[in-house]
């Protein structure tokens, strides 16, 4: 048999090829799995690459409304403060959605801009009522629940010397000293009272945000339902 009769014996992957394979196609998916769940909130926020679309009333109620989801838990069991690391990163998630409502209410001022002119007495009043409910929602949360959510997040820390090396040069017998520094907790009792308050609290923190969360959803909701009708009202009028 010549040698090009010969059949090729089928050739196998090492198995550090097949897994850097494997790893390439999962990180590949993971990949794409990011940019579809980017795109999909850019659209939500009507955003696309490289072009700007301002939010509606509506758009933004929307948004609004999707927070109640990202709100996180409090176990069953409750949070413990002696776990710092869970109770930072309750803190976390809480404080992420406080600064996404934060922002979102900041765009209803563009969705409702109107020219004085262009206004009626009655949209005046209504816009006038919306605006004084959206004030009292983010103040109630800015005096209640960030100031507990800060003094987990970022506390009090100084800068103190933890570690003094002094050496010697063997040719000119100079000495050098060399001082090593890190931060830590200004008052550790402290810390651990701000974690308990946290905690103990934890449950009607999280009540208080959601409430003001549905609270703002309905005043945008009412105040889309009295603008429509406000239009209706002067239409009638109209001659």
């Amino acid at each position: 048999m010549t040698p090009d009769a010969k059949k090729k014996r089928p050739t196998k992957e090492s198995p550090s090829t097949a897994s850097v394979v494997k790893k390439a196609k999962v990180d590949t998916i993971q990949h794409r799995s990011e940019q579809d769940h980017k795109s999909n909130h850019n659209h939500q926020l009507g955003v696309e690459e490289g072009s700007f679309k301002p939010m509606t009333l509506t758009d933004i109620r929307n948004q609004i409304s999707s927070l109640n989801s990202k709100v996180p838990i409090v176990p069953s069991c409750g949070l413990d403060p002696n776990d710092h690391e869970a109770v930072k990163a309750w803190a976390a998630e809480m404080q992420t959605v406080i600064e996404e409502f934060n922002l979102l209410l900041c765009c209803i001022s563009t969705a409702t801009y109107k020219w004085g002119t262009d206004r009626s007495g009655a949209a005046d009043q209504n816009l006038g009522l919306l605006n004084s409910e959206l004030t009292n929602a983010q103040d109630q949360i800015g005096s209640s629940i960030s100031p507990k959510l800060t003094n987990v997040l970022a506390p009090v820390v100084e800068l103190v010397s933890y570690k003094t090396i002094v050496t010697t040069s063997p040719e000119t017998g100079e000495k050098t000293k060399l001082n090593y520094f890190k931060t830590q907790d200004n008052d550790p009792d402290f810390m651990l009272l701000c974690n308990t308050v946290l905690c103990r609290n934890a449950v009607m923190l999280r009540m208080v945000l959601m409430t003001n969360v549905h609270k703002v959803e309905k005043c945008i909701t009412d105040y889309i339902k009295a603008t429509k009708k406000d239009g209706e009202h002067s239409r009638g009028f109209a001659y």
